[in-house]
């Protein structure tokens, strides 16, 4: 597995299992389950985000988020599904309940981690 691909996963898992001891309302399936698309998108956005100089705000993670959320056919609903592609945060940033505009930075702080095992 190239490096990009493994630190993509690593950074998925952490933030999973955060949201798994967090008790937050939703905790996405493991990395192995998730569809081919979601994997490959994911990949490219933590390569784009490791070589930024800055990071978005979590706003913005959430709007990235978002449109990829949609063209890879999700629709908003109010209970997670991920057979069906249905998803209760598709709302702007501002609609998201606290723990999930907390879920966004902790995102961030993450992939910010992340970057120090790419830099000497």
């Amino acid at each position: 597995m190239k490096t990009k691909e493994k630190i993509a996963e690593i950074i998925y898992d952490a933030t999973r299992i955060e949201a798994k001891w967090s008790n937050r309302r939703i905790v996405p399936e493991k990395w192995e389950k998730r569809d081919s698309k979601f994997r490959t998108q994911f990949i490219q956005i933590i390569g784009k985000y490791l070589s930024q100089k800055r990071l978005p705000t979590p706003e913005q993670a959430h709007n990235s988020w978002m449109k990829a959320y949609l063209k890879m056919g999700w629709k908003y609903g109010k209970k997670r599904n991920p057979k069906l592609k249905i998803h209760p945060d598709l709302v702007p940033f501002e609609k998201l309940p606290k723990d999930e505009r907390d879920k966004d930075a902790i995102f961030l702080i993450v992939v910010w981690s992340a970057r120090k095992l790419l830099t000497p």
